[in-house]
């Protein structure tokens, strides 16, 4: 924390202060410990107004000025500032009365009493009204950091304000940090994941609107881990998910997402539906794209049963010689809804000539980002949350410039799902070899083979043996 990026975060959070410590320029480290200065959205402060009327002096210190204001700020409540060219216009926004200097020494606070603060807080003359209870305040504080500077953590203690981490730089990452969001007039962000002012406004807003998943949140990850079941209603050959009734499913899944959240308690794990929504077809059918389409009531169904039992649920299609885009654009009534996703399954994407079971299919990147495109705007005219736009893939050659994937659109969450099958040596390759120069904001996903793997892991296994660990695991 600098001078600028810590008067930033008083300013923020805290409009007056009668009392506070200052630590000298000398004492303060840097760089910024949070990785970057705070930011607000949209502006706002909080009040944290300290009564002390101190009228004694101690002596200077001799042992470690930062470390010793630090300690002397949290346990009397009272905000830490970094002495510089501010400093004194600082005191003044504040209204402050009373300065506990670390070191007092050459310290210019106008005016003001001036106190030598100790080593020790408690050798600290007694100071009316300190330490004092910080009463909270209506604003929000995210950090991406595992653990603040002491400084900053005395800052937001003067302030009555606890800190909540996010992994992903997003206010909607959780249940916690969406209530927060939603109670807060105002929000701060400490971290360089946020993103910058307008993307950190249009986050924050989200957070607050947009319907939550099943588990809390409105971002699908890193906020939980989806165990789905693959298929099509009706057709068993095609997938676990079809070997019974959407009401008989959902009971299946519960049960295998059960397994793995006794596995790991600390993890929030969550069932899917993968549905395949247009499948390969050997024949070219009337539109020659040898493709078929499903009907609205045919998938509906599995995605009411999913909605009504907290399951998540993800459109597979298989275009054949269709674009990918042209199918999606079929489904966007479906799509509307909040917990549907997409996925496209490049294996069976088609050129002109080229015939299912023939040729692996493939895709260029140009292709998949303009779907991506697409499907973010959509979210963003319905005020949806975020989706998953899952990439199938076994082959490196399957999507063509893989490297120049958008993932800018934070409306959407790219993941790229690993379909390897046979033995687990070779899956294990297929595994490696996908996740090699793979694009940044991308995440994970495992398929387990029912009938084809040498043999398929159990939960246990699979959450021990892929490693990192798939965000997504599918059952086919």
């Amino acid at each position: 924390m600098d001078e600028s990026s810590g008067s930033a975060l008083t300013a923020a959070l805290i409009q007056s202060a009668t009392a506070v410590v200052v630590a000298s320029p000398a004492a303060a480290p840097t760089p910024d410990p949070t990785g970057s200065a705070p930011q607000t959205s949209p502006a706002g402060s909080a009040s944290a107004s300290p009564s002390p009327t101190p009228s004694t002096t101690a002596t200077t210190p001799a042992g470690d000025p930062l470390a010793s204001a630090t300690e002397a700020a949290l346990a009397l409540g009272l905000p830490l500032l970094l002495a510089g060219p501010s400093l004194l216009a600082e005191l003044d926004r504040l209204e402050t009365r009373t300065v506990i200097g670390y070191p007092a020494d050459g310290l210019d606070v106008g005016d003001r009493e001036l106190i030598a603060g100790p080593d020790d807080p408690s050798a600290l003359p007694e100071l009316p009204g300190l330490p004092r209870t910080p009463q909270p305040a209506a604003i929000a504080v995210y950090t991406d950091a595992d653990e603040l500077a002491p400084e900053i953590r005395a800052v937001l203690s003067a302030a009555g304000v606890t800190p909540i981490r996010t992994v992903s730089g997003h206010p909607g990452e959780t249940a916690e940090s969406v209530a927060a969001a939603k109670a807060s007039e105002s929000v701060v962000a400490l971290g360089s994941s946020f993103g910058d002012d307008t993307t950190l406004a249009s986050r924050v807003a989200v957070a607050r609107t947009a319907a939550e998943l099943p588990g809390g949140g409105v971002t699908p990850f890193p906020g939980r881990r989806m165990i789905a079941l693959y298929g099509h209603p009706g057709a068993p050959v095609l997938g676990m998910m079809g070997e019974q009734s959407p009401e008989e499913s959902v009971a299946r899944l519960q049960t295998l997402v059960a397994e793995y959240q006794a596995l790991r308690p600390e993890e929030n794990f969550i069932g899917a539906f993968e549905i395949i929504t247009t499948i390969a077809s050997a024949s070219a059918g009337s539109d020659g794209n040898y493709s078929i389409l499903s009907s609205f009531e045919r998938v509906l169904p599995f995605i009411e049963a999913a909605e009504a039992n907290d399951i998540y649920v993800v459109l597979d299609l298989q275009p054949g010689r269709s674009t990918f885009l042209d199918q999606a654009k079929r489904y966007e009534e479906l799509l509307k809804r909040p917990w549907v996703g997409l996925a496209l399954d490049p294996e069976w994407r088609l050129q002109p000539g080229q015939r299912h079971m023939v040729q692996i299919g493939q895709v260029e990147i140009e292709e998949v980002n303009e779907v991506g495109a697409w499907l973010a705007q959509l979210v963003r005219d319905n005020n949806l949350p975020p989706k998953v736009l899952t990439l199938h893939q076994f082959q490196p050659r399957m999507i063509i410039n893989r490297e120049l994937l958008d993932t800018s659109h934070d409306e959407i969450q790219y993941m790229v799902h690993v379909d390897g099958l046979g033995s687990q040596g070779a899956k294990q390759g297929t595994w490696q070899r996908i996740l090699q120069d793979l694009p940044p904001r991308v995440y994970l996903g495992w398929k387990n083979f029912e009938d084809e793997d040498l043999p398929m892991l159990t939960p246990a296994q699979t959450l021990d043996q892929v490693v990192p660990m798939p965000d997504f695991v599918s059952y086919q």
